[in-house]
């Protein structure tokens, strides 16, 4: 709402004509918008934004909504609750935001239910505890949130990509960790998401960490990214058999990449493929 209200009116708040204008010229302007989001009400915009802007702004401080500062002022004036939602809750919401991510691509279907059931059955085979395993399914189920920052053209590029545009495709995890960020008590299901890219050498991002930052739930979602994306059929490719998918995860460890526990332990708890299902 805020980059179409900044489009149909705000951009005229700094100009000449508003530059030292009181509350009563104010008022005009206020009213031009009142008028704009009422014909947007129910179409472009819904009713419960629409509604919740017009309780916390009037033309009083409309003044505020300055095209730098639009959103900001918004935000900071909503009132937001924290609601206690069960694992269940928490799971249907995880669900829903991987269908948007993994829809978002053609290319990665069915990738991050993959690798939320893979990170959820492996930290349970570990000995990790119920509530881990449990919290591992909603890490695994976001990692890739993202993506959604990500334009299109190059998440469904059939080629490969440029080191630009590979570039860009690396800020994905910096997404996850910042959009995460925002939910509170999330902190340890945030570093599980965000890290899955990192790697023990130091040579993996968003943030170079090493292997004694990384604890076993980073490590193990780092396993079940590569070994649900080598495994899985897209598109343009078959997925691989659990063998030789196996055969590249040790090759990964043996190079210091991610971790020889997690690999033999991959390979063990998914020996028969369909116990991924």
């Amino acid at each position: 709402m805020c980059d179409i209200l900044d489009l149909a009116c705000c951009n005229t708040i700094n100009s000449d004509n508003y530059a030292e204008a009181d509350s009563n010229q104010y008022l005009q302007y206020w009213n031009k918008i009142q008028y704009f989001l009422e014909n947007v009400r129910g179409r472009l915009v819904d009713d419960e934004c629409i509604d919740s802007f017009l309780q916390v702004f009037s033309s009083d401080n409309i003044s505020e909504l300055d095209s730098d500062n639009i959103e900001n002022n918004l935000w900071s004036r909503v009132p937001r609750m924290n609601k206690e939602l069960s694992f269940m809750q928490l799971k249907q919401i995880a669900k829903f935001f991987a269908g948007i991510i993994d829809y978002k691509s053609p290319f990665t279907s069915t990738h991050s239910i993959g690798v939320a059931r893979i990170a959820e059955k492996l930290a349970r085979y570990m000995g990790l505890g119920e509530e881990t395993a449990q919290k591992m399914y909603l890490a695994g189920a976001l990692h890739d949130i993202g993506k959604v920052a990500i334009g299109n053209d190059i998440l469904e590029k059939p080629d490969k990509l440029t080191d630009e545009e590979y570039s860009v495709m690396k800020h994905h995890a910096a997404y996850t960790y910042y959009i995460l960020s925002d939910i509170n008590g999330f902190d340890e299901i945030r570093d599980w998401a965000a890290f899955h890219h990192e790697r023990l050498d130091g040579s993996g991002y968003p943030f170079g960490k090493t292997a004694e930052d990384l604890n076993i739930e980073e490590r193990i979602m780092a396993g079940a990214d590569i070994y649900q994306a080598l495994t899985e059929s897209r598109p343009y490719k078959s997925g691989m058999p659990h063998n030789k998918a196996c055969g590249i995860l040790y090759d990964m460890a043996d190079k210091g990449w991610i971790d020889s526990n997690v690999v033999v332990n991959i390979d063990k708890c998914f020996a028969n493929e369909a116990d991924r299902l």
